[in-house]
């Protein structure tokens, strides 16, 4: 009994050698993985270099009517295969249906009244209409006073300022609730949440301009509204809504948009003014930059006001230039040059709907619709005047629709049930990737070093002619078989399992693809994917073809044989799937996962979230596979 107490002890301590032995190797090691031969100043400057050219420019026409038949074939086209790409039918041709729920009677010279407005069937938004007392039969101007980024929607003080002044200078002026504020803050209607629709092939994006244009539908339909005097406003999030509206619109006669929107190029400097998945959306840029939709306005009036200290976003110095300066030809070809504006405020210059820029919509309105006539165009609202959101709550249908519910129904009765083989499902992949195909060629190649008992390799890769990445090659002396593994935090936090594989034979080829590891530029991980989407590309596909690219050439420059993937995270096994699909045949040997997703039906659950796996939400990738059928196509290859 002695001997074997001995004997275990014994085993236990020579255990204890080699563990410390493999720990203090795997710390060597992650030391050595974490110098790389792409900086990240290079990835950031890369990252850049590669999304610029792919927004479409401005281009000044021949004349004014040559500009008008462009701008009637961009706006089509921006509807048919931005916002309304892949919804159903009966979206885009449904009346709209309004509920009106009484009003608000006060002793200030005008009423409020209640409605529910049906953006999408089942979605109900609730909206108050600010109607001037002893109109009677007769019809005025009105704006549609959209809601920006502020938790208090429809009940934010300076947008009942702006509706109640409107009011009182004889107008009508609905206060509309934004999805994800105010009434509709809860989860479902988060921003974001969109993408839940563009995986299944559904532009989230038509949800917005459905709550929108159905806003615009009930307004211009009140007895007291002139249709031809039509005006959209809004700050922030609610100016990004101005542009798009009346950009699309043509009912919109005049629109101010307020520290709200830029153009994409202005975003890419400057992080901050990015906003969310709406505001970026897939494939706009393809059609036309938000300096496309400015110019669409023309000959319409329109306002642009920016804040010289914003404390948020689209800082004035940095948008005039990119956003409203290029516009200025287009009003001046049309010969209406005074219908185009453009104010700085610095009273108090920060993110602002305050009374300075609304004396700046107060006159424009003025200008061109002239319903104030000759009185003086100050503000005239009380305090008390200003209403608690439980007194301008509306009450809102037993579960009401929002992005989460949307989403589980177009799930119903997807992936579409095709009779395509194998070798078209795989262009159907490639199709849906916008997969690049690219090749590769080795910038740079050292090594090896030595570090304890392995030798490293480090390498810069081109993909393609744009993107380059760094990787890491590892192995013993003794490696006979080849690994490739990925890894959603990178590859250096994986110097363990890194380790195990070459102790098993494995000469390890590390990489981090775009997006990833030591191959992510600095930000938010979500808007990058913003920016690829919104030009056309699809960050899943360039992840899969950087992968074959380096593999194909490694394997093709070592004589390599084929390579066993092996992945942590769902990120990376999904980029895995996709790689091996599209791989030449016998390029791989297995796919070994860890931590995958059990179903594309966890992208779409309430809690899921893109901001953690933006590259998932490829436009349609539901549409057309599951995970199961992912698999067998990796396998089959």
């Amino acid at each position: 009994m002695r001997m074997l107490k001995l004997a275990v002890l014994v085993s236990m301590l020579n255990l204890g050698v080699v563990c410390w032995g493999q720990n203090e190797q795997s710390a060597e090691l992650k030391q050595a993985l974490v110098e790389t031969l792409m900086p990240i100043a290079e990835v950031d400057a890369q990252f850049i270099d590669f999304v610029r050219p792919r927004i479409r420019k401005l281009e000044l026409p021949d004349s004014a009517e040559q500009w008008s038949q462009e701008a009637a074939a961009i706006r089509k086209q921006v509807l048919d295969e931005v916002v309304y790409k892949g919804t159903p039918r009966q979206w885009r041709k449904m009346s709209t249906n309004v509920r009106r729920l009484g009003s608000i009677e006060t002793e200030f010279g005008y009423r409020i009244e209640r409605m529910l407005i049906e953006a999408v069937p089942g979605m109900w938004i609730p909206a108050l209409v600010y109607v001037p007392d002893g109109l009677d039969g007769t019809r005025v101007p009105a704006v549609l006073n959209v809601n920006g980024h502020s938790p208090d929607g429809k009940a934010y003080k300076d947008k009942q300022f702006r509706c109640i002044q409107q009011a009182k200078f004889g107008m009508v002026a609905m206060n509309i609730e934004w999805l994800g504020m105010g009434q509709l803050r809860s989860g479902g209607y988060h921003h974001n949440h969109l993408a839940k629709l563009d995986i299944q092939g559904v532009a989230g994006l038509s949800v917005f301009y459905r709550a929108m244009q159905c806003g615009l539908d009930a307004l211009s339909e009140h007895p007291n509204v002139d249709k031809d005097s039509l005006a959209v406003t809004g700050l922030s999030g609610g100016g990004w809504q101005t542009i798009l509206l009346s950009s699309l619109d043509t009912r919109v006669k005049l629109c101010v948009p307020v520290a709200g929107h830029s153009a994409l190029g202005q975003r890419l400097d400057h992080p901050g003014s990015i906003g969310d998945l709406e505001q970026v959306p897939t494939d706009l840029v393809t059609v036309g930059d938000y300096t496309h939709l400015n110019a669409l306005m023309v000959p319409r009036p329109m306002l642009m006001i920016y804040n010289q200290k914003d404390n948020c976003c689209f800082v004035a110095s940095t948008v005039k230039g990119n956003t409203f300066d290029p516009i200025v030809p287009f009003y001046d070809l049309a010969g209406v040059k005074d219908k185009l504006a453009y104010y700085e405020n610095s009273d108090p210059g920060d993110h602002n709907y305050g009374a300075d820029n609304r004396l700046q919509l107060y006159r424009f309105l003025n200008k061109h619709f002239f319903p104030f006539g000759d009185r003086e165009i100050v503000e005239t609202v009380a305090d008390q005047e200003i209403l608690t959101a439980e007194q301008l709550a509306i009450a809102l249908p037993d579960g009401n629709e929002d992005f989460d519910t949307l989403a589980q129904q177009f799930a119903e009765g997807l992936p579409l049930v095709t009779n395509k083989t194998l070798d078209q499902l795989r262009g159907q992949l490639h199709q849906t990737l916008r997969y690049p195909g690219w090749s590769a060629s080795a910038d740079r190649f050292t090594g090896p070093n030595a570090v304890g008992d392995y030798t490293v390799r480090y390498l810069k890769i081109s993909t393609g002619d744009e993107l380059a990445i760094g990787a890491t090659i590892v192995q013993r002396d003794n490696a006979t078989r080849t690994a490739v593994l990925l890894a959603d935090n990178g590859a250096v936090q994986r110097t363990a399992e890194i380790c195990k594989l070459a102790d098993d034979g494995y000469r390890v080829l590390a990489i981090d693809p775009i997006m990833i590891g030591q191959n992510k530029p600095t930000g938010r991980l979500y808007q990058y994917n913003l920016f690829l989407h919104c030009v056309g590309e699809r960050t899943l596909g360039l992840q899969a073809a950087q992968i074959n690219s380096v593999v194909k050439m490694v394997k093709r420059v070592l004589d390599w044989d084929a390579a066993s993937v092996f992945t942590y995270g769902p990120r990376m096994s999904l980029a895995a799937r996709c790689a091996v699909v599209l791989a030449d045949k016998g390029q791989y040997a297995e796919v070994v996962t860890e931590g995958e997703l059990g179903s594309f039906d966890e992208l779409i659950a309430p809690a899921a979230s893109y901001d953690q796996f933006p590259e998932a939400y490829c436009f349609g990738l539901m549409r057309h596979f599951d995970l199961k059928t992912l698999k067998l196509l990796s396998k089959f290859n």
